[in-house]
């Protein structure tokens, strides 16, 4: 049978995907930790660019720190209890001359200015009223006279409990300093007061001095959250990702933003690693979900056919055994029909009777025998079949079966010398395929026989030789051919086929070591392939079998018949004593070892399926007690084999058989001129 392509080098593929199940895992956990790498390169980002906008908006902390602490010193000098208003900016010049950013002051009642010294800007933007306040607060912003100012103010009152309000104009450059270059780790960083104005920025700082930050800017300032991070864009359309954080003393943010790809990109890189992830996952989850089916399939055809060859050693057991009990019936059947055949005194009528007769008990043998064969228990006579003669002989009995409706053709390779097979039955099975293609072909189609060397052989020793019996009828569907080869399985009507044509072949081809393909397609016909060894033919070739054709020497002999059948023994013994011989017979091996033990027998004629002991055994025990003693043992083909495997030597005649062919070989036993 052709190799079937679903368990073809099935290791090679276990063994790929064992490496892929190994592999895939490793390289998951690779695309894992570069995801899980970039992920984590993110979260730290993200949580410098938080610590860093943290670290500015303490820093700014400090600076308004000391400059309340600056305030409070002014509110509560002597010269401001005093009303020593000049001393009071001599006061304000010294502590000016350690904090340069001190740029200007100004002291006020609600209908009198007091004092005014330093940068006196004329353009400003309150966005708070300091007059109620009891600790200083940042009211607004500044600009002009050279000044880029910052407004705190402080309420207080002077020594006869009259309202004063100090105002402190302070540099911006101050908090200017505090942020990071642009472009060392942060694109663009500020200080934004609570209304979302710039009080520094690190990009474009002079003009953007007070004015509005962006819309995404301004949400994070309004949304009331102490920190976090937000993305959009920056005043000059810089995409990118912003952290920040909130002053509980100011209200005032600190904002540093990154461009977007220290973000977006180990983010993008995660995904990708979780995308590939997955679908090398989804990968070898197909890879085990079609190794699972495939092994599913495997398994279910195997146990098919398992179930099959269960199903075929049953029949093979009950078929050997009703073929070996149907030759046992015809063994008297056929010697009594060819005694009676050559019987003088019968006329013309009953010879016809009798040939008749005969006849139809050889082909009930040969049914037999391709029982036998399909059940594996008739040992082939496995030699070197030279392919020419048998193809000759084939074409012969082939055309006297087609008759004149159909046409056989035989094509053989000049190349092919000889097949390793049992040449009887292998012509045989050759003989069934063209029957079987002539019973398929429309009347006047040609059915060809072609014979070559097979393709793909081995260079070493004869090749391969390849019979394809190619017909032109109606084909098979793929469930014939499925069914083609089961024993008793035909497509043709009762009464024309018994089902163990193919059968045989079967049998044939595969004692012989060979393959049989079946390759048909309804409406186009068939082709039947088998491939068998190849072999070298011998010059001069003796046929493979237990016993030569030949001169039959009928000298008087002394024998011993053994078998448990009374009719076969009775038809056994009738034939030898018409011979001349003088024949005891017995049922059992013990009365026939018995018997030896008393005198010498030329030959013992010996049944090998025996109840108790068998042939062999009985063999085995006589030459024990005469090493010499001649030995044929008869059989109904079934016990063949195991007469091989007991190592016994003596040949043997199958069953049915005729008076000439039991006398050929006692002749030749009793004589020595056989083969074992």
């Amino acid at each position: 049978m052709t190799k079937d392509p679903g368990t073809a080098y099935p290791w090679r593929r276990s063994i790929w995907l064992i490496a892929s199940a190994a592999l895939v895992p490793l390289v998951l956990f690779v695309i894992f930790q570069a995801g899980f790498a970039a992920q984590e390169k993110r979260r730290t980002t993200e949580a410098q660019a938080r610590a860093k906008a943290e670290q500015l908006i303490a820093a700014a902390d400090g600076e308004f720190g000391r400059i309340a602490t600056i305030l409070q010193v002014l509110a509560t000098a002597n010269a401001t209890k005093t009303d020593n208003w000049p001393r009071l900016a001599a006061r304000f010049d010294e502590l000016a001359a350690f904090n340069t950013d001190m740029r200007g002051l100004s002291v006020r009642r609600p209908d009198e200015l007091m004092l005014e010294t330093g940068a006196q800007p004329k353009r400003l933007t309150r966005i708070a009223d300091g007059r109620n306040a009891m600790r200083p607060v940042f009211v607004g912003y500044a600009r002009g006279d050279g000044c880029l100012c910052l407004m705190f103010e402080l309420a207080t009152t002077d020594a006869v409990g009259k309202p004063l309000l100090f105002t402190l104009l302070t540099d911006s450059t101050l908090f200017l300093r505090l942020l990071p270059h642009t472009g060392e780790s942060y694109e663009v960083s500020a200080f934004n007061g609570p209304r979302g104005r710039f009080i520094a920025r690190s990009l474009d700082n002079e003009r953007r001095f007070g004015s509005l930050g962006s819309t995404y800017l301004r949400q994070a300032v309004f949304s009331g959250r102490k920190g976090g991070l937000y993305r959009g864009l920056t005043l000059e359309g810089f995409k990118n990702y912003t952290a920040f954080a909130r002053s509980n003393r100011t209200g005032w943010t600190a904002h540093v933003a990154l461009s977007s790809t220290y973000i977006d990109a180990p983010a993008r890189q995660f995904m990708a690693s979780l995308t590939v992830a997955g679908l090398l996952s989804l990968v070898l989850a197909g890879l085990l979900i079609g190794f699972a089916v495939r092994q599913l399939n495997a398994a279910r055809r195997v146990n098919e056919r398992l179930q099959q060859a269960q199903k075929l050693e049953a029949l093979g057991q009950l078929t050997g055994g009703i073929a070996h009990d149907f030759n046992n019936l015809l063994t008297p059947i056929v010697g009594a029909l060819d005694q009676l055949r050559r019987r003088e005194t019968l006329d013309e009528r009953g010879r016809r009777l009798a040939a008749g007769a005969l006849a139809s008990a050889e082909r009930a043998a040969k049914l037999t025998g391709q029982l036998l064969t399909f059940s594996r228990r008739q040992h082939l006579q496995i030699g070197p079949v030279d392919v020419h003669p048998l193809a000759n002989d084939l074409a012969g009995l082939v055309e006297r079966a087609f008759g004149n409706d159909h046409h056989f053709d035989v094509v053989v390779d000049p190349r092919v010398e000889g097949v390793s097979s049992d040449a009887n039955q292998l012509e045989l099975a050759l003989l069934n395929l063209a029957i079987n293609g002539r019973d398929a072909s429309p009347p006047g189609s040609t059915i060809t026989l072609s014979i070559a060397p097979a393709d793909g052989t081995a260079a070493v020793g004869p090749p391969d030789v390849l019979f394809r019996m190619v017909d032109q009828g109606v084909g098979m569907d793929a469930e014939t051919r499925r069914r083609a080869l089961e024993p008793f399985f035909t497509t043709k009507p009762v009464g024309r086929g018994t089902g163990l044509g193919l059968a045989q072949v079967l049998g044939v081809v595969e004692q012989s070591g060979g393959k049989i393909d079946i390759d048909s397609t309804p409406g186009a016909g068939t082709t039947i392939s088998i491939r068998l060894p190849g072999c070298a033919v011998p010059h001069a070739q003796v046929a493979n079998g237990a016993l030569a054709e030949g001169a039959t020497e009928q000298t008087p002999l002394r024998l011993l018949v053994v078998d448990d059948e009374p009719a076969v023994r009775a038809t056994i013994t009738g034939l030898l004593e018409a011979a001349g011989h003088a024949v005891d017979s017995v049922t059992h091996g013990g009365t026939a070892l018995a018997a030896l033990a008393e005198e010498p027998f030329d030959l013992v004629i010996v049944d090998f399926a025996m109840p108790g002991m068998n042939g062999a055994e009985v063999l085995r025990r006589a030459r024990a007690i005469r090493h010499d003693v001649k030995a044929l043992v008869i059989s109904g083909f079934s016990d063949t084999e195991a007469l091989a495997a007991s190592g016994v030597d003596a040949p043997i005649l199958a069953k049915p058989f005729s008076a000439d062919q039991l006398l050929d070989a006692v002749s030749r036993v009793a004589h020595g001129r056989h083969r074992t």
